[in-house]
């Protein structure tokens, strides 16, 4: 039985039932990824210690150590799932590796702002809107809404009342809670005039998301502030960190169950450290 086989028979309709089309996306990816490796179609049989810990070593010379991370957890839970239904007579050994905890990296305002200028600078068309409009106008809402660009670019014109727009749980990460936003009068602005009104279903002009990252990085490149995995995600970031600078709540602006996950990924100490510095409480070494 290959891997894709196991997955598409057993694990998804047991494990992944109600989930949504991005995690079935990423499940897919690790199992590609896993046959490139082998150079052929990937099996359960090669579900074993040696084989797993291989794969994830090599993986870990090509893509960060969280990628692959993730991909030795999928694969893990595969395996679990073909031991607990005897196709696979052992469950493999592939503990996790050690994972390093980076200090999170935010912009600061004038970056923002260029970002901003860039956007309103981009040449051409995003379906038949200017992309001079329809670029400041998603990017203002990320910035005010603290959202996935996933659950943003699923918006729906009929969920958008002026200046409330709801995403409903189907369209956010975990599918599990609805969100409302309050948004403000120069973003509403800026909404309705990048809507095609009365041609779309959706908020936003349905691109191929390879298209819209691509054309993101040319935005950030012209603003100054491109970079390995800067990406939407980056303004999610530092909009938490600069509300949680001027007091605000970030793990409730970005909808997080634990206050730990939006320190450790989302806040730059360098915005949001409060109090006297450990350098300046420690006795001067010299007289000077």
């Amino acid at each position: 039985m290959t891997l894709q086989q196991l997955f598409d028979d057993y694990y998804r309709p047991l494990r992944l039932r109600g989930r949504s089309p991005e995690t079935l996306r990423l499940y897919g990816c690790t199992i590609g990824n896993f046959g490139r490796f082998l150079e052929r179609p990937a099996t359960i049989d090669d579900l074993e210690d040696l084989t797993l810990s291989r794969y994830v070593e090599h993986r870990g010379t090509v893509c960060s150590p969280y990628t692959a991370e993730k991909e030795r957890s999928q694969l893990m839970a595969l395996a679990r799932l073909a031991w607990e239904r005897r196709l696979i007579p052992v469950l493999p050994n592939c503990p996790p590796g050690v994972l390093p905890e980076r200090v999170p990296h935010a912009w600061t305002v004038d970056e923002i702002r260029r970002v901003h200028q860039a956007a309103a600078e981009m040449p051409g068309q995003v379906g038949q809107i200017s992309a001079g409009i329809w670029w400041p106008a998603l990017l203002q809402l990320l910035w005010e809404s603290g959202e996935r660009i996933g659950a943003a670019m699923k918006a729906k014109w009929a969920n958008y009342s002026r200046p409330h727009l709801l995403l409903p749980a189907e369209a956010r990460k975990g599918r599990r809670r609805d969100r409302l936003h309050v948004l403000t009068d120069r973003t509403c602005d800026r909404i309705e005039m990048a809507h095609q009104a009365g041609r779309d279903e959706l908020l936003w002009w349905p691109g191929d998301r390879l298209y819209i990252y691509a054309k993101l990085h040319k935005l950030l490149k012209a603003a100054g502030v491109d970079g390995k995995n800067i990406a939407f995600h980056q303004l999610r970031r530092t909009g938490a960190s600069h509300l949680a600078a001027a007091g605000g709540d970030a793990t409730a602006f970005l909808d997080h169950a634990s206050p730990r996950t939006t320190q450790r990924w989302y806040l730059d100490p360098r915005m949001t450290q409060r109090g006297p510095r450990p350098c300046d409480l420690l006795p001067k070494m010299d007289d000077a």
